[in-house]
């Protein structure tokens, strides 16, 4: 059953090579860059919520590389991408996960922890919408991209040009959830939020912006380059 839902997905993958539309321009691929040897470390921050006790907050750090060239299973191009993670920046790098990544001529796919997700789509153009869920099997979930070209400034880093995408974004007096990314030329994902908070409902205290419960994930780059 495993082997022929990959095989499903990879037959997938290559019937989008072979769709009509907009050319992509070289341009685009440059958010999601793929080559051996390239790395990006970040600074992760979680913090947890629960109800009737003090918020618990850990920071450590992750290091992206992305590793040799390899052939799919349907014979695409296909990048290890190897994970490190440490929990101050005194300490080495451990080994953390391996994950994957391919960059078809209309597309972006990530495989995270075994799920394949569709990161991108090409040509990419602002208000371009598109189903991320689309070669796994959870739920569709529609993003959008937003393309800016004003400065993005994180961590003493600053990018002249950015890509925002946003997955989910809703804010009501009760709840707040927020799973949004973004991603700079040559360099690829620099900023990452997953949210999902549930806010006090109490007479006294809705509206306030109490949280009851809930996870906040903020994951911001600090330095990039070439191994």
């Amino acid at each position: 059953m495993k082997k022929n839902y990959w095989l499903l997905i990879g037959l997938t993958l290559l019937a989008g090579c072979t769709s009509s539309g907009p050319t992509p321009q070289e341009s685009d691929y440059r958010f999601f860059p793929l080559e051996t040897g390239r790395f990006v470390e970040y600074q992760v921050q979680e913090t947890s919520y629960a109800l009737s006790k003090p918020p618990v907050q850990i920071t450590y750090f992750l290091k992206e590389v992305c590793g040799p060239e390899l052939k799919g299973r349907m014979g695409q191009t296909q990048y290890q991408i190897n994970r490190f993670r440490r929990n101050t920046t005194a300490q080495n790098w451990s080994p953390d996960s391996v994950w994957m990544a391919y960059r078809l001529p209309d597309r972006a796919v990530k495989v995270e922890n075994n799920l394949p997700l569709l990161k991108m789509i090409f040509p990419l153009f602002d208000g371009l919408t598109w189903n991320v869920n689309q070669y796994n099997t959870l739920p569709p979930q529609t993003c959008k991209a937003r393309l800016s070209n004003l400065p993005f400034t994180i961590n003493s880093l600053s990018f002249p040009t950015n890509l925002e995408i946003v997955q989910q974004k809703d804010s009501s007096l009760v709840s707040l959830v927020n799973f949004t990314e973004r991603y700079a030329p040559n360099v690829g994902l620099i900023y990452k939020v997953s949210t999902t908070l549930q806010y006090c409902q109490n007479a006294n205290c809705i509206g306030k912006g109490i949280v009851e419960f809930g996870n906040r994930k903020t994951l911001t780059i600090k330095a990039y380059g070439q191994e």
